[in-house]
């Protein structure tokens, strides 16, 4: 699909995408795929020579990266503004695409223990489904509590890489981390 150029599809849009329309995504990623590629081969400058990933991944992991956010804040900005943004936001995920990928696998991942829950003997799609929705609910009480969450497990970021991921401090991201672990151990134990 090729995209019209007016300055207001741009903030159609992003109106769209920050709404959770994941086809407005791909038409974003579409829209702006020169400078995104552009963004990319930038950011794979920095990397080691060998990377395993050139631009075009790059930019296919943040379309797959972007068709996963639910909702962004709204803007009343112009289009200009959108564009600054959305590239901004692009370039920020690049970072964190690369980030994770430079990880080894063994740290990619790790353990945290949230405390005892009941073995319900349970695995699969049904259990993902079930962290998931946990998750969402632990979302709507403070977004920054599930980013908190899928740093610490699911990234296996430390409370420092946490804070400066999240660009706050550490005894912040230790506030969230314990609320979250205590509500999502009450919330395993009622089910």
């Amino acid at each position: 699909m090729v995209l019209e150029g007016s300055p207001d599809t741009v903030a159609r849009l992003m109106t769209r995408f920050r709404q959770g329309d994941r086809d407005a995504a791909g038409q974003l990623v579409e829209f702006f795929y020169p400078e995104l590629r552009r963004i990319a081969a930038a950011r794979m400058r920095s990397e080691r020579s060998g990377h395993t990933w050139q631009p075009t991944v790059l930019v296919n992991e943040l379309y797959l990266e972007l068709i996963k956010i639910k909702a962004l804040r709204s803007s009343d900005s112009d289009s200009e503004s959108e564009r600054k943004a959305f590239l901004d936001l692009a370039a920020h995920l690049m970072k964190r695409l690369l980030i994770h990928h430079a990880r080894p696998l063994s740290k990619r991942s790790r353990k945290e223990e949230l405390a005892e829950a009941p073995d319900r003997g349970q695995s699969g799609p049904e259990s993902l489904a079930e962290i998931e929705n946990a998750l969402e609910r632990l979302a709507a009480i403070n977004p920054k509590l599930r980013t908190v969450v899928e740093l610490r497990v699911f990234e296996g970021l430390t409370g420092d890489e946490t804070a400066e991921r999240m660009d706050c401090a550490p005894v912040t991201v230790a506030r969230y981390w314990s609320f979250a672990r205590q509500w999502l151990a009450e919330e395993f134990g009622r089910i």
